[in-house]
């Protein structure tokens, strides 16, 4: 069962429908990884078994010292690679690795979406494999979408309920965007928000063609536009894979009377629900939160999930020493303190910045 590799150029229609279906039958299935999702310099590899992709990857190639060293490469897999057979995981992980050493890879991280669990020990397992731990906490919180409309809305903290009702009472409607006019409304609103937040924002571009493909597929996700006035006031992007959705970005304006976020996720959920959603996953959780983004996803409801950190495989230690004291060296002129990049993760906690949240 050898590795398979391709490139975004690579990829013919049936094959990414191949892809596409694999994705959904596994509970570790991300919308990260997809195809899709992925920029065009992406490269993507896969393992079959009689004919069925059994394993699967998306990953990103760069040169993390940029251009004081662009022949020194990395590789990211982000939410991946999937795969929810362990054995075949491992297997599979060991050929790729045998092929990112052969082109000379300095090293490669990897963040499958794996909950963790009291009776498996996947840290001690990847160490013990090679693996570095990269640290810090990955949580989220998921809804749990099998339960009656009623009773999911009813488990809302109360002032969430209450700004849900408010906005209902006060006109404000909730679309699915269907066209590139509306994807542009929300570019201008989530550019605008990100400006008075401080965020940096994803690239119009990139957002522009993950947003066309995810309300062009079926069911694949949305894009929902909150309008008060006739004027778009918020907007929230979800994205589905298999039996799950994840809130991915969102953004919306301050307003004296309402606040747009909740009847936005109340929409969003129901959304989920109705494309046979189980569960719904909050894109990203700070535990302990009395405001700000954490605190209004905790208003909702949902079951905190801890996913295993990402990890790293170091796979030419030369390079990564010299890639270690330059990135040092750099935070030393900046602050005057040495922070050793070894430690620091490479992956976002959630999806990119959602600024919908009061």
């Amino acid at each position: 069962m050898a590795l398979a590799f391709y490139t975004t150029k690579d990829l013919s229609p049936l094959l990414i429908s191949e892809i596409t279906d694999f994705l959904d039958s596994q509970d570790t299935g991300h919308i990260f990884q997809f195809p899709q999702w992925n920029v065009s310099g992406a490269r993507f590899a896969l393992q079959r078994d009689r004919g069925s992709i059994r394993w699967f990857g998306a990953f990103g190639m760069h040169a993390p010292l940029g251009s004081t060293l662009p022949w020194m490469r990395a590789v990211i897999a982000n939410r991946g690679p999937v795969c929810d057979d362990g054995k075949v995981w491992q297997a599979a992980i060991g050929d790729f690795i045998g092929q990112m050493k052969r082109e000379g890879v300095a090293y490669f991280d990897a963040a499958p979406d794996w909950v963790q669990t009291p009776d498996v020990d996947v840290e001690n397992s990847l160490r013990h494999s090679g693996w570095e731990g990269l640290g810090g906490e990955r949580l989220s919180l998921r809804l749990d979408l099998t339960k009656p409309e009623d009773e999911i809305f009813a488990n809302f903290r109360k002032n969430s309920r209450y700004e849900v009702r408010r906005a209902e009472r006060l006109g404000v409607s909730v679309v699915l965007a269907s066209g590139g006019a509306e994807i542009e409304e929300f570019l201008t609103l989530h550019g605008r928000v990100a400006a008075r937040k401080g965020f940096g924002a994803e690239s119009p571009d990139r957002l522009r063609a993950i947003i066309d493909w995810l309300i062009g597929e079926r069911s694949r996700g949305a894009l929902l536009l909150a309008r008060s006035e006739n004027l778009v006031c918020g907007g929230a992007v979800i994205g589905r894979c298999g039996k799950r959705c994840w809130y991915v970005w969102g953004a919306s304006d301050k307003h004296e009377h309402f606040n747009v976020g909740h009847i936005l996720q109340w929409k969003a959920l129901l959304w989920a629900k109705s494309h046979g959603c189980d569960d719904y996953d909050f894109g990203g959780y700070t535990l302990g939160a009395t405001s700000g983004p954490a605190w209004f996803k905790a208003g909702f409801g949902g079951t905190l999930v801890r996913f295993v950190p990402a990890h790293r495989m170091v796979l030419r230690r030369g390079y990564y020493r010299m890639f270690n004291l330059i990135f040092q060296m750099r935070e030393f002129s900046r602050s005057s303190s040495a922070v050793p990049w070894a430690k620091r993760a490479s992956f976002p906690k959630s999806a990119p910045a959602n600024l919908a949240e009061k």
